[in-house]
């Protein structure tokens, strides 16, 4: 449980520091659009993974999504309009 609670403290740490900044705008020019491709085949493979695994009773992933999934459309949609930012510069 400590181990958790000091992770989480470190990335959020991490997450503020200058030097991600400096990684995540060099990324996001760098792989440019095809960042939002990258996530959507994360949310892809995760919903044929729980399908594989829980069968026809998981196609209702497909029409109701999972709370990853939700999150994964928001960082998409947030990466396009700052990509997009970032391209008219």
């Amino acid at each position: 449980m400590l181990t958790a609670i000091i992770l989480i403290i470190v990335v959020i740490v991490l997450a503020y520091s200058p030097f991600y900044k400096k990684y995540q705008l060099f990324y996001l020019n760098k792989v440019g659009y095809w960042d939002i491709l990258i996530q959507f085949l994360v949310i892809a493979g995760i919903n044929f993974f729980i399908g594989l695994k829980y069968g026809l009773g998981a196609l209702f992933l497909l029409i109701v999504p999972v709370p990853l999934d939700i999150i994964f459309l928001i960082s998409m949609i947030y990466s396009y309009f700052r990509i997009r930012k970032l391209k008219r510069k």
